[in-house]
């Protein structure tokens, strides 16, 4: 009998230590709740808190120099100042090759380039020699210009070219500003002319890329 009674106390001891455990159990999964919550309170304050700091921004911010750097650390845009003290911005490929750039010409006047990537021009926004009147070139890579948007004395001018320096093809005026377009076999020999004769009508006239006239119309 006596064993039975001690064994039935042991089972009971066992329960009771059981009974313990949960409760010990439950009162930590209860703190551990009360730390969550807590730190999601802290976290949700100094949320608030940096949000309301963003919105206080100084008016100006200044330096001499400002980059922009990809996600590999390379400097792809750079803002700052050339030698002369003009302003200029400068986009470039991830091999710190120029792709576009905006700033001033030796003149002051402003312009734009893009470039392929290879130290090559093939775009050009800037103005005439005299600084007056804009000016748009097109090359082809290799330093030779395909195509010119500008003016002249005259009035505009569009002038396309074989990108070794020859004309072809010349849309412009004429000294009495009347229109002109002019042909030529990109050696400076003029092929074909259209413009308008002294009394305003429509003429024709071809050459043979020496000077000399091959025919007129009328």
């Amino acid at each position: 009998m006596s064993t039975t009674e001690d064994r039935i106390e042991s089972l009971e001891n066992q329960l009771r230590d059981q009974q313990e455990q949960v409760r010990i159990q439950q009162f930590q999964v209860r703190r551990q709740r009360r730390w969550n919550i807590a730190l999601g309170a802290v976290v949700v304050v100094g949320g608030l808190m940096a949000a309301t700091g963003v919105r206080s921004v100084p008016d100006v911010i200044q330096a001499k120099k400002f980059e922009v750097v990809n996600y590999d650390g390379k400097v792809i845009v750079r803002l700052g100042a050339t030698w002369s003290g003009n302003g200029a911005v400068t986009t470039q490929n991830d091999k710190g090759q120029t792709l576009v750039a905006l700033g001033a010409t030796a003149d002051g006047t402003g312009a734009v380039v893009t470039e392929n990537g290879k130290g090559q021009k093939l775009v050009i926004l800037s103005t005439n020699t005299d600084g007056t009147d804009g000016l748009v070139e097109t090359q082809n890579g290799k330093g030779g210009t395909l195509v010119k948007l500008g003016s002249t004395a005259n009035g505009g001018a569009i002038q396309t070219q074989n990108g070794k320096g020859g004309t072809l093809v010349e849309l412009g005026t004429t000294t009495e500003g009347r229109g002109l377009v002019q042909t030529q076999n990109g050696k400076g020999g003029t092929l074909v002319v259209l413009s308008a004769n002294t009394d305003g009508t429509g003429a024709i006239q071809t050459q043979n890329g020496k000077g000399r006239v091959t025919s007129n119309l009328p």
